[in-house]
């Protein structure tokens, strides 16, 4: 016999394993929603759509950043901008790759929310040769989480460490639950946890203001000189089918305003 019954979308799976990672019941979320617990099974189900609305109330519920909602409507509405995700080796065009190999400036392909390495230009593996990609035969990518607590020399060598590595952690931590494999989920965090810094940016709320910093600060590994980066990650409208993220690191005009507690005196 067949089964009929829809299969549950990307946001409703998300809706459940946030609910199952903060450990409370449906009874519980539907009460801090204000709806009846019928409806709340039903916007888990998919069977119901979950309104903007709702969406910000189950923000609420679920103790996830109102702020981050551009990124969870990625999973209701995946045509308007991708959370890249897929199997690895990553499936990379041509044309893309021709892209990224002809910026001056050091830029990744990635997969979002992990931060897997796909691919790297020249210049960016020239400056952080520990976030080079991996292999198509390697067992699994690099992943910049990973690398920035596991690596000494990247702590070294970014002066704002602390604030970057916190902010990957956060968005892992708040967007991981059913968009990436449980498995591999699992490795990052065990291969992380061997730094005591990684427990307490996993339990520690980020700030808005402080999330979306832009700010990179390197030290040059010769001269001791602080860099300043401007940091950017963008999703193409155009082809629309890409599937994942360019990151971009570009220098930093003096004087330019930061928000970044790291740099101010």
């Amino acid at each position: 016999m067949t089964n009929t019954e829809p299969e549950p979308s990307l946001l409703a799976m998300y809706l459940r394993y946030r609910r199952e990672t903060l450990g409370i019941t449906q009874e519980e979320i539907a009460r801090r929603m204000y709806v009846s617990l019928s409806l709340y099974r039903k916007l888990e189900s998919g069977e119901r759509a979950l309104t903007p609305e709702r969406l910000e109330d189950w923000c609420v519920a679920a103790e996830a950043p109102m702020w981050m909602l551009d990124k969870m409507v990625t999973l209701a509405v995946p045509k308007i901008m991708t959370i890249a995700r897929g199997a690895w080796p990553p499936e990379l065009r041509q044309e893309d790759l021709d892209h990224l190999h002809g910026l001056q400036f050091p830029a990744y392909f990635h997969r979002f929310p992990e931060y897997e390495v796909l691919a790297a230009n020249e210049a960016a593996t020239a400056a952080f040769p520990w976030l080079a990609p991996a292999g198509a035969d390697a067992e699994r990518p690099v992943n910049v989480i990973e690398q920035m607590l596991t690596v000494p020399e990247m702590r070294e060598l970014l002066v704002n460490w602390d604030t970057i590595v916190h902010r990957l952690v956060f968005g892992l931590r708040v967007l991981s639950p059913g968009i990436i494999a449980p498995e591999r989920l699992a490795q990052i965090i065990e291969t992380c946890g061997v730094n005591p810094e990684f427990e307490r940016m996993w339990n520690t709320p980020m700030e808005e203001w402080l999330f979306n910093d832009s700010l990179v600060q390197v030290r040059h590994p010769a001269s001791g000189e602080i860099m300043s980066l401007t940091m950017r990650s963008y999703n193409p409208s155009l082809p629309q089918d890409c599937s994942y993220q360019l990151f971009m690191l570009t220098p930093r005009m003096p004087g330019t305003p930061t928000v970044d507690p790291f740099a101010i005196d």
